[in-house]
């Protein structure tokens, strides 16, 4: 493959980058490893040992579901060998407990100068949900399998294809690096795969669900006056527009024209509420709302943060109103 960059008047082609060795791509993946499936990873371990094989994982990752995904890679081709020795960390990786993943998320912490409190913490953290709404059961209930490679080597092409027939959730990436002026590129391509675990559109929480209704969200939210006004200027808002309200299993949805715009769901804390917008998004709106949001996530229907200010609604309000105008267009 050959990536070309504008430069003043004409093309200039990008030589391919060589990696040193594995390890050097591990160290980009290890700080952020959505290259990987195209959604946000929580990369706990990296390198951790396990009792079925001599050799160890390039990395351990948690998927927002609390999945296990397993990150083996290659630089150049991948020879047969490598599909017997992922198939043998998934095996490792099943058998262990949360404990034992806790322990592994803390040594990993501990190396990076991060604080640690428990795994349920830190991935809460990561994705932005309330502490407590998944249970320590309900991580690594499944494997993901993800193997990088420099090209394709066909013959372990077969085989995973093979194994995905059988049910096992294997993705095959193919990537290709790059030098260009003070930066590294990085073009991925999803030979194989893309993730046999759905996420439910769901909330998660491990209490009894029930609808969220108008009444119920402002009443979880009580305990914070300030909170509270801002939660009434926002609901005056979506009054103002026009949307239809519909109580869902923990969450509150507003609708245009029958078509999805916001869902909402409060902090059990009474510290933020969480919004989910639907819309188209670009890579630069995303950096401007991180920069003005908290706990600003890109989803697969839009991006997710929360509100805990008037400051932040009124920032929100920009993005609500490009969402909204984009459903009105197509009405």
């Amino acid at each position: 493959m050959e990536v070309y960059r504008w430069e003043d008047r004409k093309f200039g082609k990008l030589e391919p980058l060589r990696f040193g060795a594995e390890r050097d791509f591990e160290d980009l993946l290890e700080k952020d490893a959505t290259l990987v499936l195209g959604e946000p990873l929580c990369v706990i371990s990296r390198q951790p040992p396990l009792s079925t094989s001599k050799q160890k994982i390039d990395l351990l990752a948690l998927d927002r579901q609390g999945n296990c995904v397993i990150i083996e890679l290659k630089r150049g081709k991948p020879s047969r060998t490598a599909i017997t020795q992922i198939l043998e960390y998934a095996a490792g990786v099943s058998q262990l407990s949360y404990i034992e993943l806790e322990q592994l998320a803390y040594r990993w912490c501990q190396q990076q100068g991060k604080e640690f409190s428990s795994l349920t913490a830190l991935h809460s953290e990561f994705f932005g949900y309330e502490p407590g709404d998944i249970r320590p059961s309900a991580f690594n209930q499944r494997q993901r399998l993800v193997l990088v490679s420099e090209g394709v080597d066909t013959r372990v092409l077969e085989v995973a294809e093979y194994l995905r027939t059988l049910g096992l959730d294997l993705t095959y990436i193919s990537y290709f690096s790059y030098h260009a002026p003070d930066e590294i590129l990085v073009a991925t391509e999803t030979v194989l795969g893309g993730t046999l675990v759905k996420e439910e559109e769901r909330t998660y929480r491990t209490t009894a669900q029930q609808f969220m209704t108008l009444a119920s969200f402002t009443e979880t939210l009580q305990a914070n006056e300030d909170l509270l006004q801002v939660v009434h200027e926002f609901l005056a808002y979506v009054d103002t527009c026009g949307a239809t309200l519909r109580p869902r299993i923990a969450k509150l949805r507003m609708t245009i024209g029958g078509h999805w715009w916001l869902d909402t769901y409060p902090s059990r804390r009474a510290t933020h509420f969480r919004l989910d917008v639907h819309g188209d998004f670009t890579p630069l709106q995303v950096v401007e709302c991180r920069a003005n949001l908290p706990n600003v996530t890109v989803k697969n229907f839009g991006i997710s943060f929360n509100i805990a200010s008037k400051a932040h609604l009124d920032y929100a309000i920009e993005m609500f109103e490009r969402a909204r105008n984009s459903i009105l267009s197509s009405l």
